[in-house]
């Protein structure tokens, strides 16, 4: 990690970040709720109670030095139910800045695509991209969206409204 005035430079993996973490840090500290909290149905109920443990402790670590609170998401929904019974999230916060490496959003037309993931242990995966969905920030310039896929286990005693 290197630092120049508020703009930090941060290696992670096959990408180099570009962060501005102050104005990152100062947005994430002016969110009262993650879009969970925000949401309270069963499927975010849940993933509120598994959170803290979805989360590795390098990214963790990344999203500090990022100023990127792990508990304040963009947007979570939960995907489906897996054949080992965990169920699958996804969801994306953002950051100020830019980076060098690969895209997640793998397309054709500019519009329509898939994701390609890093994985960072058997339940986590992340990825990089350049769009501002719901983002937190008042200026959607130099955003950096963060996807994120977990795999956490149902740990709440309220049922899914279905099973999929």
């Amino acid at each position: 990690m290197k630092t120049t005035n508020s703009i930090l430079l941060v290696a992670f993996r096959d990408w180099t970040l570009t962060v501005d973490r102050e104005v990152t840090k100062a947005t994430y500290a002016s969110v009262v709720n993650g879009s969970a909290e925000d949401c309270k149905c069963p499927e975010c109920l849940n993933y509120i109670q598994g959170r803290d443990k979805a989360f590795p402790d390098e990214i963790k670590s990344l999203f500090d030095m990022l100023g990127v609170d792990y508990r304040k998401e963009s947007e979570v929904w939960r995907m489906y139910k897996h054949k080992d019974g965990l169920h699958i999230y996804s969801g994306f916060f953002h950051f100020k800045g830019s980076f060098e490496g690969r895209d997640c959003f793998v397309t054709a037309d500019g519009r329509n695509g898939t994701f390609s993931m890093t994985d960072i242990n058997e339940s986590f995966s992340i990825g990089f991209r350049i769009v501002s969905d719901l983002a937190y920030f008042k200026d959607y310039e130099n955003l950096v969206q963060v996807e994120f896929e977990v795999k956490i286990p149902w740990t709440i005693d309220e049922k899914l409204e279905c099973d999929w």
